[in-house]
């Protein structure tokens, strides 16, 4: 049974909640990413005026909490979506209450979460569009953990160890920098990520200021949580780039991409293998690959967590509004209402106001028509 909830901006969460707030994450040992944390909240209120921290109480005086941004008519999103790549419902051990009653309580009507961690199925006990994200464990070290993923994936290791004589023979010597803060690595790395969303008609995430203020921000952060740039250069030329959010150990791969022209070589594995063998010059334990690209994060991945797509409702006409969406959307029209907003969706949470939602709109057709 809830007690009370109250909505408050991620630098309004009094200290004993914060102090809570991790404890819980400790608790959990699915909970160790870094986009959990509220360090990552205070980023991302400081350039989304819309950042608010659902708190709640059960009637035992147990916590629970729910980061999102409170969008008008009773709608909310994950914080920091779509480029939060872990979302929870943070809870102590023995909450009572369910999330769409925090959500009615608090006036909100649906919460649709696109990567939910939810290792208690304290959201939804059945697995709805379920996926994982793969998980380096590097807690006994970078050699004991190469030395037995070389083991079950041998031929694969064989080749990487090709391609990076073959990349120094006919590129020059490789070289990587760890928590690079050159300016022009930060620029070429977002150049090519865009460039790669427009190759591949994805929506441009990184279109969205915000996204970017974000990530410069976390960039240049001193504190237990900051962005990571990692570049790896061949004949002293960037080949490929990642910024990783990293806290306590446990390191994100989160923005990554490399130059075109160097594909065959393999310049986004070469990186990752390096950032994984120099692991201990960053104290990481834990890095996580994300989600999808199973193709080649098989080889390196020797845990998983489980994540979830699913739509929580709460109360009002937001909750009905989605509840005939949700179960009309698909069946009419050929699912063309379900997949308008779907695509409308992605791009609304790209882009809060609407100046932005028309540019992303008419990049998206650009991408369809050329």
């Amino acid at each position: 049974m809830l007690d009370h909830v109250s909505l408050v901006r991620p630098s309004d969460v009094p200290f004993a909640v914060q102090i809570r707030w991790r404890a819980a994450l400790n608790a959990q040992k699915n909970w160790s990413s870094p986009f959990l944390r509220p360090e990552f909240a205070l980023a991302v209120g400081k350039v989304r005026a819309d950042a608010r921290i659902l708190i709640a109480y059960d009637d035992q005086g147990l916590l629970g909490l729910v980061c999102i941004h409170k969008r008008p008519g009773g709608y909310a999103r994950p914080l920091g979506a779509p480029v939060a790549d872990h979302q929870a419902f943070i809870t102590e051990a023995g909450f009572n209450a369910s999330l769409g009653d925090v959500l009615k309580a608090a006036g909100l009507g649906a919460l649709p979460f696109s990567a939910l961690n939810d290792p208690q199925k304290a959201v939804s006990d059945t697995m709805q569009n379920g996926f994982h994200s793969h998980i380096a464990d590097l807690t006994c070290g970078p050699d004991a953990y190469f030395a037995a993923q070389d083991k079950t994936n041998r031929k694969h290791f064989k080749k990487m160890r090709q391609r990076a004589r073959g990349a120094e023979r006919d590129h020059g010597a490789m070289l990587l920098t760890l928590d690079s803060q050159n300016h022009a690595d930060f620029s070429i790395l977002l150049q090519w990520k865009r460039d790669q969303y427009r190759r591949t008609r994805k929506c441009d995430v990184l279109a969205a200021d915000w996204i970017c203020a974000l990530l410069h921000d976390l960039w240049q952060a001193k504190g237990p949580l900051r962005a990571v740039l990692n570049v790896l250069y061949l004949g002293g030329k960037p080949a490929g780039a990642e910024i990783g959010l990293m806290c306590d150990g446990v390191y994100h791969s989160w923005i990554a991409a490399y130059d075109p022209q160097l594909s065959r070589c393999s310049p986004g594995l070469l990186l990752l293998e390096g950032i994984m063998r120099r692991a201990d010059d960053l104290g990481l334990t834990k890095i996580d690959l994300g989600a999808g690209h199973d193709h080649y994060k098989k080889y390196y991945a020797n845990e998983h967590i489980g994540l979830t797509q699913v739509k929580v409702l709460g109360g009002g006409l937001m909750a009905y509004q989605h509840r005939l969406l949700d179960q009309y959307g698909h069946k009419v029209l050929a699912g063309i209402p379900a997949k308008l907003y779907n695509s409308w969706e992605f791009i609304a949470t790209c882009h809060p106001g609407w100046p932005g939602k028309v540019r992303g709109v008419a990049g998206r057709v650009t991408q369809v028509l050329s």
